[in-house]
């Protein structure tokens, strides 16, 4: 998906393209399907109704009926891609705007989740790096199984190990 939005480095692919988990558009949507509910609850239960009511009942919809459309354009254009040099956020729906680090530069990576989270396979990672001698750390939400895009991140990061040396498997 992203390989023909991003730029790519002579010989770099894209190892993993993943959008963020569905969760990221759960809590408009939930709460959209109420207020629907409740005006069409308000629209059989009480029928006789003015239409200047009608319209603010229509307002009262619409507003996060609007909410959950932005969540799933942002979401659709939101995205995180793994290569072998560098991991890239981007996003945007106007304007697009990406961030990018390289590997080599990432020092530690860190998920955090919730029960709830870790039941729905979503989290933050949260990636530690330096830049000017300053200690910089950057988190990504609503990663889709977070703890293997780590696993992948600290492989990639790992220099090549010494066949001499260490257990072999």
């Amino acid at each position: 998906m992203a390989g023909r939005r991003l730029q790519l480095l002579p010989g770099e692919e894209v190892l993993v393209d993943i959008r963020p988990h569905w969760s990221y558009v759960s809590a408009p949507l939930v709460l959209s399907l109420a207020v629907v509910a409740v005006g069409i609850a308000l629209d059989v239960g009480i029928p006789h109704t003015s239409v200047a009511l009608h319209w603010v009942e229509g307002g009262v919809v619409a507003v996060p009926c609007a909410w959950l459309a932005v969540r799933v354009v942002r979401w659709r254009t939101t995205g995180l891609v793994l290569t072998p040099l560098r991991l890239i956020e981007y996003w945007g729906v106007v304007s697009r705007r990406q961030w990018e680090i390289r590997l080599s530069r990432i020092e530690s990576t860190r998920v955090v989740q919730s029960p709830l989270r870790r039941l729905v396979g979503t989290g933050r990672l949260e990636l530690a790096f330096r830049v000017d001698d300053e200690d910089v750390v950057r988190w990504i939400e609503d990663v889709r199984k977070p703890v293997i895009l780590q696993r992948i991140v600290y492989r990639r990061m790992a220099p090549p190990a010494d066949p001499g040396v260490g257990p072999r498997y």
